[in-house]
């Protein structure tokens, strides 16, 4: 992604090379033409970040929208992990007495 200061350097050649560099000062090309072209390219690249944001605003689904229920399926997926970490560490905790360390009735 190309930031604000590129997109006004792109802009500032082409401005120079279509308006204050004669035309025919290298033969065979039209300096004017391709100042005005560089110049278009930085014009877009420095409004491509505020498109695109307003593209992605308009791609996200409105929560009025969703259906009832609904989760991302990244987050049914973190779901899924954390009950399987919860599983885990249920399994792990038989191996521990519940009293705490010491308190079983055949260490006294």
């Amino acid at each position: 992604m190309i930031r604000i200061g590129p997109a006004l350097v792109v802009i500032a050649i082409g401005a120079i090379l279509a308006f204050a560099v004669s035309s025919t000062a290298i033969p065979g090309i039209n300096l004017t033409v391709a100042g005005i072209i560089i110049l278009l390219v930085g014009v877009i690249a420095l409004l491509w970040p505020q498109v695109s944001k307003r593209a992605q605003a308009f791609r996200t689904t409105s929560p009025w929208l969703r259906p009832t229920g609904y989760d991302n399926p990244r987050v049914d997926e973190i779901k899924r992990d954390a009950a399987a970490d919860d599983a885990v560490i249920k399994e792990d905790d038989r191996y521990f007495d519940p009293n705490g360390p010491g308190t079983r009735e055949n260490d006294l």
